[in-house]
C-alpha cells in the first residue's frame, strides 16, 4: 500500500472514496468540514439537519459527489465527542476500507483526525491498523471464484492534515501501525490453519523462517530434548500426539543491552480433543485455535524486532497437540515438572496449563525480571467476561496497570479477577503437590493459581484469550468490532503485548 501524507484541504484530495466522519447530537459543522460542505452544496449539513445521519458510532452513509478530488464521500459516525478513542478511529476507517473493497475502490483518503487531539503517531497508527486489520479474510483455501470478493485490496491510503510538521509522525506512526497489524494478520493465518497443517514441528518451522532476517536468536526443542530437560507436565500432554510431536519454540530479541529482560510465555494447543476427558463435538470446533496464545507472542516479538524496539524480550512458545493414544495421559496420574512440583491430573482437558508450567519456569530461569502468559486457558472466562474482554490476574499490580493501560490503547481490553490464597485449596491433592483442575467454580481464577505456582518471586501476569480469540458469525453480531473477522482468529495479544514492550521501551524500560 501506498501511503500519501499532505497538507491539502480535504476537497482537493484526489481518491476514489473520502471519508469523513462527524460526531452525534453535532448538526454544525466547522473548520474544515464546513469547508467541504459548503463546495459540496450543503449535502452533509442536509444529512445532518434531517436525521438522516445522527453521527452515531458506526452509522455510514455514501454520497456520489462532483466538484472535488474525490469521486464519493462516505460519512461515518464517531459517536459522542467525549467518547473518541483511538479504537473508534480504528474502527471507522475499518469501516471506510470495508466499503472500499465492496466497490473495489483502490484508493481511500482520511483526515489525520489530529484535530481532535489525537498525536500525529497516534492517529496514523489507528489509521494504518483500521485498513490492515479491516480488510482481513483468510481465503488460503477458498477457490478462486469463492475468494475473489475479497481480493480487492486499497493500493493508495492519503492522510491528510492542516499541518506541515505533522507529517513526518504521521509517517512513523503508519509505518508502526502497518507492521504490527501486518503481523497480527500473519498469526491469524497460522492460527486459521487446520491442525492437520499447523502443526507444532509446523509452527516452529514458520517460526524460524518468519524471523530468519532479524535480530533475533530462535532455539527450538524437540520431544527428547523436552523430556531430558525435565519438562515432564509439557512432554506428557505432547507424548500422545506422535505423528505430531511436541516443539519448544524460545526467540531471543535483545533491542537494549544491559535493560531489564521481559519474558512473554503463549500457549501453543494446536489442536485441544481433551484428552480422555473428551470434549463434546460441538466444543472442538476452533480447537485448531488454541494455540492462539503462542501466535500472539511469536507476532509481539516479531513486530518488536521488525521495529527495532530499544526492549529486552524472550518469547517461549511450548507448542503440542493434546490426542488419545494409548500413550496418552490420564485422569489420575501422576505427572513431575520442571519446577520439582508434582501434578495430579484431575482432568486431561487442563492440559494448558500443564505446558505453561514448565513454560513459566523455563522463562523465570532466563533471568527476566517481568513475565506475561498468554493462554486460550478456560471456558470460565467467557462466562465471567464474555467475548469483550480478557481476563487477567498476577501477583504485581504495576505491571497488571501497564498492560490493562496498554489494552485501553490498541482496543484489546482486559479485566482483572482476583487471586485470593483461598482458591488454591481448590487445587489441593491427596497424593500429590496439586491438582491440575479446580473443578468448575472460579476456574479461570483457579487456572491462573495453578500457574502462580510455577512464578517463584517473578513478576508475572496472565491473560486468558479464551473469549476473544476466536470469533463466529454469532458472537460478531454483539461485538460488532469492524476491524475483527466475522469468523476464525482474531489474533488477540499480538497488538496488546507489543503495546506493553512499546510503552515499557517508552517509559525508560521500566513500570
Amino acid at each position: 500500500m501506498n501511503l500519501v501524507t499532505t497538507v491539502s484541504p480535504l476537497e482537493d484530495l484526489r481518491a476514489e472514496m473520502l471519508l469523513v466522519t462527524v460526531f452525534e447530537g453535532e448538526k454544525e459543522l466547522s473548520g474544515r468540514l464546513a469547508w467541504l460542505d459548503r463546495i459540496l452544496g450543503g449535502q452533509i449539513g442536509r444529512l445532518l439537519s434531517t436525521g438522516e445521519v445522527r453521527g452515531q458510532f458506526k452509522e455510514f452513509a455514501t454520497l456520489h459527489v462532483t466538484g472535488i478530488g474525490a469521486q464519493r464521500v462516505l460519512l461515518v459516525g464517531l459517536g459522542k465527542r467525549d467518547d473518541l478513542t483511538l479504537n473508534r478511529i480504528r474502527s471507522v476507517v475499518a469501516i471506510a476500507a470495508r466499503n472500499c473493497r465492496r466497490i473495489h475502490a483502490k484508493s481511500l483518503a482520511v483526515d489525520s483526525f489530529t484535530t481532535y487531539g489525537i498525536t500525529p503517531k497516534e492517529s496514523a497508527r489507528a489509521i494504518a491498523e483500521g485498513v490492515i486489520l479491516g480488510l482481513y479474510k483468510f481465503t488460503k483455501y477458498m477457490s478462486e471464484s469463492t475468494a475473489a470478493k475479497y481480493k480487492s485490496k486499497i493500493e493508495e491510503l492519503i492522510i491528510a492534515d492542516s499541518e506541515g510538521d505533522n507529517i513526518p509522525e504521521l509517517k512513523l506512526g503508519f509505518a508502526e501501525g502497518y507492521t504490527v497489524a501486518s503481523n497480527a494478520n500473519f498469526i491469524r493465518d497460522i492460527v486459521n490453519e487446520p491442525a492437520s497443517f499447523m502443526t507444532p514441528e509446523k509452527f516452529a518451522e514458520t517460526a524460524i523462517e518468519k524471523t530468519k532476517d532479524l535480530n533475533v536468536r530462535v532455539t527450538v526443542l524437540d520431544e527428547k530434548q523436552i523430556l531430558q530437560e525435565g519438562m515432564e507436565a509439557f512432554y506428557a500432554v505432547g507424548r500422545s500426539a506422535s505423528c505430531s510431536p511436541p516443539r519448544l519454540v524460545e526467540i531471543s530479541y535483545e533491542g537494549k543491552p544491559g535493560a531489564p529482560w521481559i519474558g512473554l510465555v503463549g500457549k501453543g494447543v494446536t489442536f485441544d480433543s481433551g484428552g480422555y476427558n473428551i470434549k463434546p463435538g460441538e466444543s472442538m470446533k476452533r480447537m485448531h485455535c488454541d494455540m492462539g496464545g503462542a501466535g500472539a507472542v511469536l507476532g509481539a516479538v516479531k513486530s518488536a524486532a521488525e521495529l527495532a524496539l530499544p526492549v529486552n524480550c524472550v518469547a517461549v512458545m511450548p507448542m503440542a497437540e493434546n490426542m488419545i493414544s494409548g500413550n496418552s495421559y490420564k485422569p489420575g496420574d501422576i505427572i513431575g515438572s520442571l519446577e520439582g512440583k508434582t501434578i495430579e491430573i484431575v482432568s486431561t482437558d487442563a492440559e494448558g496449563r500443564l505446558l505453561l508450567a514448565d513454560a513459566l519456569t523455563w522463562t523465570r530461569r532466563k533471568g527476566v525480571e517481568y513475565m506475561i502468559d498468554i493462554a486460550t486457558l478456560t471456558g470460565g472466562v467467557v462466562v465471567a467476561l464474555g467475548h469483550h474482554l480478557s481476563g487477567i490476574m498476577g501477583t504485581d499490580p504495576a505491571l497488571i496497570k501497564a498492560i490493562e493501560e496498554a489494552g485501553e490503547k490498541c482496543g484489546e481490553r482486559v479485566w482483572e479477577l482476583p487471586l485470593y490464597k483461598g482458591y488454591a485449596m481448590q487445587l489441593k491433592s491427596d497424593v500429590a503437590d496439586l491438582e491440575n483442575s479446580g473443578g468448575r467454580g472460579a476456574s479461570t481464577i483457579t487456572a491462573g493459581m495453578f500457574l502462580k505456582e510455577f512464578t517463584g518471586q517473578t513478576k508475572w501476569a496472565h491473560i486468558d484469550i479464551a473469549g476473544t480469540a476466536t470469533i463466529d458469525a454469532s458472537i460478531h453480531l454483539y461485538v460488532r468490532n469492524p476491524y475483527v473477522p466475522k469468523e476464525g482468529a482474531t489474533a488477540v495479544g499480538v497488538r496488546l503485548l507489543y503495546q506493553f514492550l512499546s510503552d515499557f521501551a517508552n517509559n525508560g524500560n521500566k513500570l
